[in-house]
């Protein structure tokens, strides 16, 4: 097949339309694991220390962040003694995600883990 002027305009037009159309790209994943477990803090300043249920021996957890437009991933372990889930304030995420039991997710029992992604 001979390339003429109009078949050789027609390719090089439709190459530079192509080079300027975005192209998807996987989203970047930020992981994070969180435990839920028992601790201790010192909540008032000359009482005892207080029995609590900790992110990570943390109260509040730890502050988990992620670019805009990336996907979140946090795997929550619970070594609670009864079944929880970490609900997300403020966040605009998939229900499945939100962290209500019974509701919008099954509980977490203790000794397994759930994986949040949003």
């Amino acid at each position: 097949m001979r390339l003429d002027r109009r078949r050789f305009l027609l390719s090089a037009g439709l190459g530079i339309v192509a080079l300027g159309v975005p192209r998807a790209r996987a989203a970047e994943e930020v992981h994070y694991r969180l435990v839920m477990r028992e601790g201790e803090a010192q909540l008032l300043p000359d009482g005892p220390a207080t029995k609590i249920w900790s992110y990570d021996g943390q109260v509040p957890g730890p502050l988990l962040t992620a670019p805009q437009g990336s996907v979140l991933v946090v795997e929550a372990e619970n070594r609670l003694a009864v079944p929880t889930t970490v609900h997300w304030h403020g966040l605009r995420l998939p229900n499945a995600m939100d962290g209500v039991a019974g509701l919008t997710q099954p509980p977490i029992e203790p000794g397994e883990t759930f994986t949040y992604r949003f």
